[in-house]
């Protein structure tokens, strides 16, 4: 199974740079990524890696035939959509990663939305639930690793488990833990918010990822940051919006989009099959064996080709 197209990649993001990420793209056979960033002037997220533009742009300047370059600047600023605009005629592919703790109705949202419909660009967005994060106040390690463990929602939350464990019987660590807490607010919570965007910005090609847009997909949500498990539930709000909007899509990045599809193979393939030509094969850097599994799933070979590549090489803009 030859996969294309990596449609969310970053670049000096866990332990890839310019040169690792080809290194990946070769040993994965895929011909180009898309690159994406991450900016926001003040994080919503204590677990926030500042992943710019101009970063981007490097890896595209020496890697023009592999890097399909893209950016999306924080929409909190006055300028943002100026800020866009000048990345444009530097020749950008589309808006990516749009991640901001702004709702999807804010009116800063505005300009930046009617500037990437003029022009019929991709918008790679990110949903993500509000809850609780925790930082380390400074360089302690057991306090790094009690962070890393209490923002991890992977393994039905078994890593957090231990730390509930511990603070029942170690005082000390019940005491770090509530120093450590901080609120998030979430990223682009409102799924009718973002209903009346679809409707408003019909040009616009809508791009979903990340936790509460892969929750989305049955009719039970998440709880406390932990993916749901087993069978899907007919119902979810998710599936209805992308089977009315046509302008919506999806890709299957992030540990979030790869325990949405793999949690119910045979709604995974159904899934796959009927939206085959708008979900989108991505990793986010993360490496969790998507290809295999979507090998296993033995898609027809149409399927597999607008789903590794096709789709991505038509949603890209060109100038």
């Amino acid at each position: 199974m030859r996969l294309d197209i990596d449609s969310h990649m970053h670049v000096n993001f866990k332990g890839l740079d310019a040169d690792g990420i080809i290194s990946y793209l070769d040993r994965e056979r895929l011909g180009k990524c898309w690159l994406l960033t991450w900016e926001e002037l003040n994080p919503a997220d204590p677990v926030y890696f500042h992943l710019p533009a101009a970063d981007v742009f490097e890896a595209y300047r020496k890697y023009p035939d592999r890097i399909c370059p893209m950016c999306a600047p924080d929409p909190e600023a006055d300028d943002a959509a100026e800020k866009f605009m000048a990345w444009v005629d530097r020749g950008i592919c589309g808006c990516g990663e749009l991640k901001t703790k702004l709702p999807w109705d804010s009116p800063k949202l505005d300009r930046l939305l009617e500037r990437i419909n003029e022009l019929g660009m991709p918008l790679v967005f990110h949903m993500e639930s509000a809850g609780e994060r925790y930082a380390a106040a400074g360089a302690n390690s057991f306090e790094k690793l009690m962070a890393k463990m209490l923002n991890t929602p992977r393994y039905r939350g078994y890593p957090r488990k231990v730390i509930s464990f511990l603070e029942k019987i170690y005082a000390p660590a019940r005491e770090k833990k509530e120093i450590m807490r901080r609120p998030f607010p979430g990223y682009m919570t409102d799924f009718a918010a973002l209903e009346s965007r679809l409707r408003q910005f019909p040009d616009i090609k809508f791009i979903g990822h990340g936790p509460l847009f892969w929750e989305g997909i049955s009719l039970e949500g998440g709880r406390d940051g932990v993916l749901p498990r087993g069978r899907v539930t007919e119902g979810g709000i998710t599936v209805r919006l992308m089977d009315e909007y046509e302008n919506l899509h999806a890709d299957l990045s992030g540990t979030s989009g790869f325990r949405a599809v793999t949690r119910d193979p045979a709604f995974a393939r159904e899934f796959i099959t009927r939206h085959s030509g708008k979900i989108l094969y991505g990793t986010d850097n993360f490496f969790l064996g998507l290809k295999r599994f979507l090998e296993r799933l033995r898609l027809p070979a149409d399927v597999i080709r607008r789903v590794s590549g096709e789709n991505a090489a038509r949603l890209a803009f060109r100038a």
